[in-house]
Order: C-alpha cells, then structure tokens, then sequence
C-alpha cells in the first residue's frame, strides 16, 4: 500500500521522496521523533503523512489536529495542504496553533461552569495594568522596552511552569519581579470586573489545569484527537508540551516534527532538553533522522553541519545534500560600520532579483543604519518586524526634552522630565516649590531666588541656566554631543542602567545612532523630519513584501525563510553570541551560548547559494572584537576562502603590520608589508594561528 502511495505521489503530484522521508510519512502509531534538519522537506512530510493517513490508513480527517505555534504557519499549513490535496480530501482537519487549542479548551470550560472571563493580551489593559503595578511597587515608571522585558519574563515563568516562589532563584533583570508576577496574579483573579482575566499564556496554564481536573473534557478531546501532528516541536515550551502529551493518552499518536539545532526561543520557554528526553518519556518512540539538505549548495551544507557540531546538547546529526557546491562562505571584516554598509549597498546594486536577498542581523537596531542607507540608494526593502521602540524609546525622548527645554527654560514639566539625567541636584522638593512660581521666568532664575537655596547651588544653577542657552544656538549633531558630554548625560544613564538593570551597551548603541542621524540635519526641525520620514518609509516597508525588495530581518525572525543570497551581519562578540551568553558560559553553563550558536546556524542555513558573513573591527569609534562564531566557521571554509584573501586586499597581519595582497598561489598569499617588504606565507598557518585579517580593498 505504501509503495502505491509514493508511486501516486510521483505521477499526480511529482513528488519524490527519499527514503526517510518515506519512513516518516508511513509511520503510523505511536509516538516518533522526526529531526528534520534545514531544507530537508519537513512540511512535505508532514503533508504527505495526513495524506497517509486518510487515504491510505482511512483515518476520519476530524480525528487529525495538526498544531504549530504561530498563526502564519497554522494557516501556511493549511494552505499549502489543501492547495495540494484539496481535491482528493474533505475539509476537516484541525490546522491550529497550541494557544487556540488552549483556548477552546478553556472557553468549553468556562461556558459550562459559568465563569465569566475577558481576554486582556492585545488590548491596553494588560500594559496598563503592568505599569500600574510596576509604579506601585517601585515608585517609578516603565519605559516600552522594560515593560516587553517584564511580559516576556511573566510568559517565561508560565510556560516553563516555574513555581511562583522559586522565582527568586531566576535571573530576572526587573526589580522586585516577584512582588509584580504575584501583585498581577492575583488581580485577574480578584478585580473590579468580577471576571478572570486572561493573557495568551493563561490559556496555556488553565488548558493544562483544565484537563487535569476534568475527565469528561479530556476524554473528549482524547477520543476526537486520535492522531496528533506537532511543527516546529522545538519551539514548544514545557507547559505546551504537557498539553498536548495529555490529549495524545492513551494511544500516543504523537508525530513530531522538528530540528533540535533550531531551537532558539528559549525567551519564549522553549527548551531543546524535552527532545532530547523524548525516549525517556516514551520509550517505545521511534527516531527518525532527515538530514538530506535540498535547499542550499554543498559549500554551506558541510560548513554548517560542521560548526553546529561544536553544540554538546543535542542529537548527533550529519545533515549532507546531493546538491554541488558553488561560491564559497566569505567572511568579511570592514574597519567600520559604514565600511560594511558601503559594501553591501555596492554588492546589492548589481543584483536584479532583489527578492532573493536578505541582511540577517541579531538585533533591531542593526536595521536603523541599513534602512535609512537603502532608501537614500532607492534600493527597495521589506521588513517584516520593524524596529518601532526606536521612535518612542526614552533616550530619544530625552534628547528631544533637553532641546525643547533649551528653547523653553520656563517649562516645569520638561525639567521634571529630565531633572534627573543631568547633574542638575535639583531635589523633588525644589521641583515642587516650582510648580508654584512665576510661570514666566526661568526655573533656574526661580530657584536661584529661592532663599532655602544654598549658595554653591545657586552657583550650579547658573551655570546649567547657561548651559542651555548654548544648547539652543547648537546644530543637531553639536546639540547631541553638548547633552552627551558636557551636560554628562552618558554619565548619568550609565548609572541609571546600573540600578535599573538595563544594558548601556544596547542604550549606548541608541545614542551612537541618534547621533548619526543628525549629522546631516542643519536644524532640529530637520533632524524630528528625518526621523520621523524613517519611521515612515519602516513601517511601510511591509507593503514591498511581494514587491522586488531585499529583505531585512533579525536572525530569529528568519527561521523558516529562504534565499539565495545571505548576509549576516554585526557578528561581533557581546551581539552575538551576546554579553550574557558569554558571562554564563565563563561560570560554566553553556546554555544560552548553544543557543546563540543555532541562532547563527538558523541564518547560515536560510542562504541556497551564496552565504557572507561581516564583521567589523571598529562600532561607533570603539573597537570590537569579530565573534567568536567567526573562528569557529573559517575553520572549515575551503583553504583561501576561510577571509576574503584576494588580490588587492589591505590585511593586517599581528607582527608585520599592514600589507597589500598581491597574489594567491595555492597555500601561498603573497603579501607586500608597508615596512617588511613581500612575504610569502602560508594560508593554512595564518588561519589556524588566526593572523591575518582583511581591513578593506584596495580603491584602484
């Protein structure tokens, strides 16, 4: 029957299918683990086996949930199912996502029991509601990205099913977290609304309670779920896991498909251990290997297959491809960022299909100079999750308050917004005595009459007051280095991300951009125009989609894509792997590093053809270190390929200093140093010792 099945598949569909792939899709009961590497057909298989099963096996397509973790790839399932089986099967399998699932679980539950419930995720309670509480316990706001930090942490303790008293044994970045996870807990439950009020991982918690503690709803979905398909299993978090483990009972029709070396959502819960635990858990599952690659050349297959080797946890997989090998990876270093943006631009323009490109990056913020630079250029670009909190971050609102108030020194309200970013030793006390003077004289001048004002006070006073008569007469760029510098508004922020437990490297990397953005602004007018033009030609970018546009994303957004061409780029030590990942693996737990290393075997594995990965010696004026990633690769990039060695090339070798590439014979790079002459060396030593790096080419 099988044989007759992939002989259908052949002739009506032309699909052919290898033999794991057949061993995958003819696997009928009882649990299995299909490890899909990248490229690899997955949702092939995982199509063909519902296939399998309805028209081979005769299984009722409603006895079929097949569950993923977003919307999109729910309805891409969906859609790339029926559009290739619609007319030989009926509507009637359940495509769903674990969370709706999860709620129509709940909603069942409710509606018998007669509890009343509102859904707050989407809406403005729950920011609210987390702010208030957040005020409340720590006399002090939450900006947009701590208040996301702080739902990501509350998601993180409900999908890793963390008992709310041990928390305090997490590393969570947000003060007095277990006081706000409790104080929020407890007000859904008990509220003014006389209703439970529910977030997307509450559907998670009470679905897994729910079917703990009512038979007749578990036997319900027991006896109609009789085989159940999991996508993307590596990003399903522990409590989604036991969900769907307790509808599976007891037959354990559980097919799950996913690639252990892509698990990168670990914020979200997600944890490769459950996998990998899998015959633990059922110990008469089968393990099945798919590790043929038909997305991408033999060049980025083996090289890929070789650095995720470097991972300890995880499956031992050896992804290989039938496909031949074209250009070779090329790593980049550029002394700068501009350098790097430069090359891109330049080696983008004479592209044609723009569609089949795509800069990969770790973080948002690497998106801000790119966007802004293609659009100069006219090149045409689409992101998919554009980085919004730029345009309403706190720094750039404190930028934008220390000049308007350099122009309106009167105004209480912006001191009292910026007050306590620069040196002002203005106390809460003497700003409230300023809510009651002569609105139309300075503050400064106000406090400086103030009799309870000492005199070296008034001294300071007068100063600042002078400060910001400077401030206003200053161009943008100027205007942003005075607040930076001379009004120590880097100083205080420093000391404000050490109490507050934020990264000043990733605040700092705002400011550097910010400052950037106004160099070519004359005046402030002009320097809001242009951010706010950015933000607009951003947001919009969503529409170039479909359009002849390359595609700008962070490496996490990514997973699932393809192109032909990939670059990778800022791959610097402390963006990735990040600060932390490497703080936690110098204690020893490797953890977060592994992960920050499939999160580049994620990018590395989106390119088909032609793959670069860049770095940069130098950010914002200070000099960085290339990732540690980047070692790791060049030593399995063909020999002469491991840096982008070519004639013309300036490098810097660590004792002779700066030359010119002048030939590549071989294992042979002829080099002509500054001081030393022309040195002949080899390739191979100056890889494995890491001597040898590229600065730029040569402008002939």
């Amino acid at each position: 029957m099988g044989v007759n099945f992939f002989n259908f598949l052949s002739k009506k569909f032309n699909l052919d299918l290898n033999e794991k792939q057949k061993e995958a899709v003819t696997h009928k009961d009882g649990p299995v683990l299909v490890l899909a590497s990248p490229g690899s057909g997955k949702t092939t298989v995982l199509n063909a086996r519902i296939a399998y099963l309805i028209l081979n096996c005769r299984i009722n397509p409603r006895n079929i949930l097949a569950i993923t973790f977003s919307k999109a790839a729910a309805r891409d399932m969906n859609d790339r199912f029926y559009s290739t089986y619609g007319n030989l099967i009926p509507n009637g399998i359940k495509f769903a996502t674990i969370h709706s699932f999860a709620y129509k679980i709940v909603r069942e539950y409710f509606y018998k029991n007669n509890i009343n419930y509102d859904i707050i995720e989407g809406k403005s309670i729950k920011k609210s509601l987390l702010k208030t509480i957040y005020n409340k316990i720590n006399s002090s706001n939450i900006n947009d990205d701590k208040l996301e930090e702080l739902s990501n942490a509350i998601g993180f303790v409900k999908n890793l099913m963390i008992n709310p008293n041990d928390i305090k044994s997490f590393n969570f970045q947000i003060k007095n977290f277990e006081k706000i996870f409790k104080l929020y807990e407890i007000y859904k439950r008990e509220n003014e609304f006389n209703k439970i009020l529910l977030d997307f991982d509450d559907m998670l918690v009470q679905a897994n309670n729910i079917l703990k503690k009512d038979r007749n709803i578990l036997n319900k979905y027991q006896r109609l779920f009789k085989y159940i398909l999991v996508d993307e299993a590596q990003d399903t978090s522990l409590i989604q896991n036991k969900i769907i483990e307790k509808v599976a009972l007891p037959e354990n029709n559980l097919f799950m498909v996913c690639d252990d070396d892509q698990s990168i959502f670990r914020f979200r819960g997600a944890d490769p251990d459950y996998l990998l635990d899998f015959r633990k858990r059922y110990k008469e599952a089968r393990i099945i290997f798919m590790q043929q690659n038909y997305r991408s050349t033999k060049n980025i297959v083996d090289v890929s297959n070789k650095f995720i080797q470097n991972n300890f946890k995880r499956y031992p997989k050896n992804m290989f491809t039938a496909n031949s090998r074209k250009s070779p990876i090329r790593i980049m270093r550029f002394l700068s960022d501009k350098e790097q943006i430069n090359y891109i631009v330049n080696s983008i323009k004479k592209e044609e299909d723009l569609r089949e490109i795509a800069i990969l990056y770790r973080n948002n913020i690497s998106s801000m100079r790119l966007a802004q630079r293609l659009y100069e250029e006219n090149i045409l670009f689409y992101m998919k999750d554009y980085y919004r909190n730029f345009f309403n971050h706190w720094v750039l609102n404190d930028i934008l308050n220390f000049i308007r108030f350099s122009y309106d020194d009167t105004n209480v309200n912006l001191l009292e917004s910026i007050y306590t970013k620069f040196n002002s030793y203005i106390s809460k006390k003497e700003l409230e005595y300023l809510k009651y003077q002569d609105k139309s004289k300075s503050v400064f001048d106000n406090l400086i009459n103030n009799p309870e004002v000492k005199s070296f006070k008034k001294r300071n006073l007068a100063k600042f007051k002078r400060d910001f008569e400077i401030l206003k007469t200053l161009k943008p760029v100027q205007a942003i280095r005075f607040i930076r510098n001379d009004l120590k508004y880097d100083k205080r922020l420093q000391e404000y991300c050490e109490i507050m437990g934020y990264s000043y490297d990733y605040i700092k990397n705002i400011l550097e951009i910010l400052e950037e953005f106004s160099v070519k602004a004359v005046t402030m007018q002009e320097y809001v125009d242009n951010l706010n033009n950015l933000r607009k030609i951003m947001h919009e970018s969503k529409n170039n989609k479909y359009k002849n546009a390359v595609t700008l994303s962070t490496l996490h957004s990514s997973k699932g894509l393809e192109f032909k061409k990939v670059y990778m780029i800022d791959l610097i030590e402390g963006q990735i792997p990040t600060l932390e990942s490497i703080r936690l693996s110098e204690l020893g737990n490797m953890d977060a590093l592994e992960e920050e290393r499939r999160l580049w075997y994620v990018g590395m594995t989106r390119a088909k053809e032609h793959l670069e990965l860049l770095t940069v010696e130098y950010k914002y004026n200070e000099s960085v270190m290339p990732s540690r990633f980047i070692g790791e690769v060049a030593e399995h990039v063909e020999k002469g390929n491991s840096l982008p060695y070519r004639v013309n090339s300036i490098v810097r070798h660590k004792k002779l200093g700066l030359g010119l590439v002048k030939s590549i014979n071989g294992e042979i790079i002829t080099i002509d140093f500054d001081d030393k002459g022309e040195k002949n060396l080899s390739i191979d030593m100056c890889i494995k010792r890491n001597l040898l790096e590229v600065i730029n080419y040569k402008v002939n």
